[in-house]
Formats: C-alpha cells, sequence, structure tokens
C-alpha cells in the first residue's frame, strides 16, 4: 500500500514542526486504512449476504423439487363410509365416490382376479376392496379396444388381487380404486398403474395372502 502523503497543516500562517508534520502523517495514513478496512468489511458483507442468499433460493428450489406433486394422474383419498355387510337387494346411502371406494357391501360375494367383461356390482366390488384388492375399470360409450387390450396386458401380469372391468358412468376412460383411494385416468398410464397397484394392493382391512 502507497503511502497517503498529505500537506502538513499551517497554524496562523506558521509552518509545523516536523514532529507535528510526522504526527499529521500518520493520523492521515490511520484514517486512510480505517477507509480502507470499513470499504473491505462492506464488501464482506454483501458477499456474506449474496452467499447466504443464493443457499436460501438453492434449499427452496430443492425442497420444491421434493415436495412437488408429480405430473400426470393424481390419487384421491376419500373419507372410510364404514363396512357394513348387507344383505342382496338392501337399500343403503350412496357411496361417496364413483366407482365406490368402500363402504356397504354384500357379505357372500367377491369378483374373481383377472378380466371381467361385465361391470362388477358396487356391493361386490367393495367387498374386494375391503380385501385389499384393486379394481381397473374403464368407460368406453363407443368402444375401445386397443385401451382394453393394454389394461387386459397389465392385469393379465397379476396373478391374483387385481381386477378389470368396464363400468358405466365414470366419465372419464379409466378408473383404478383400492380401499378408500381412486385415480382418474384419460389414457393407460402403465407406469403409474403399476405404482397405484404397489402402493395399494394389500391395504384393505382385510387381507387375505396371495
Amino acid at each position: 500500500m502507497s503511502e497517503t502523503r498529505t500537506r502538513p497543516r499551517s497554524v496562523n500562517g506558521v509552518a509545523p514542526s516536523r514532529r507535528e508534520q510526522r504526527r499529521q502523517q500518520l493520523e492521515a495514513q490511520l484514517e486512510a486504512r480505517r477507509r480502507e478496512e470499513a470499504a473491505r468489511r462492506r464488501r464482506v458483507r454483501l458477499m456474506w449476504g449474496a452467499g447466504i442468499g443464493a443457499g436460501v433460493l438453492a434449499l427452496g428450489l430443492l425442497v420444491y423439487w421434493l415436495t412437488r406433486p408429480e405430473p400426470g394422474p393424481q390419487v384421491q383419498t376419500f373419507p372410510i363410509q364404514g363396512r357394513v355387510h348387507i344383505a342382496r337387494g338392501q337399500t343403503h346411502q350412496p357411496y361417496n365416490s364413483t366407482p365406490p371406494t368402500s363402504g356397504w357391501h354384500y357379505a357372500d360375494a367377491v369378483a374373481p382376479p383377472g378380466v371381467a367383461a361385465q361391470q362388477i356390482p358396487d356391493e361386490v366390488q367393495v367387498h374386494n376392496l375391503e380385501h385389499g384388492e384393486i379394481l381397473i375399470q374403464y368407460d368406453c360409450p363407443d368402444g375401445c379396444p386397443e385401451m382394453v387390450s393394454a389394461l387386459e396386458a397389465i392385469v393379465r401380469s397379476y396373478p391374483k388381487k387385481v381386477i378389470l372391468a368396464p363400468y358405466r358412468g365414470i366419465n372419464r376412460p379409466i378408473a383404478l380404486t383400492a380401499w378408500g383411494k381412486l385415480a382418474y385416468l384419460d389414457s393407460v398410464d402403465e407406469p403409474f398403474i403399476r405404482r397405484f397397484i404397489a402402493a395399494n394392493k394389500d391395504k384393505g382391512p382385510e387381507v387375505f395372502p396371495d
């Protein structure tokens, strides 16, 4: 650092002594150093502030990335409406989802695993769901053979506890149901379907070993 040169201050027109000149020079040098140190501290604070801000932003982006909802179909959770056994033909309150995910059901029947050609009564399929099984149902008023064929291939890869059937009135091409869970799909999304099955199979209140 080059020394700061200052012109000696005179008092009443009288030039200061050498000692006074030296003292004034030292004071000027100390003041310049104090100013430089203060500027350095400001630069350090700015750099720390920028670094902390960048770190907070990076942490926020990481949290968002880890917790963001996945694109595509979403799984809905419905309140459990109980698991009351009813006689065939007996009336009951409406189910809180379409297709149903819990509630009143027949005690004397469950649908077999695999591919069904006809719609399964709500009170039967709820019994399957109670056992921790998964239903994949489709609504194709105009026919959808390619979609049904793709769904059949998925269902047949599971030996038990996964059922495919038509269901009029879903108003969406595909519905996946488990006990208390429902997801609608607009097309065959095999990875999502398999994740749904893995996450919800054998999660009903009554589970029977495969």
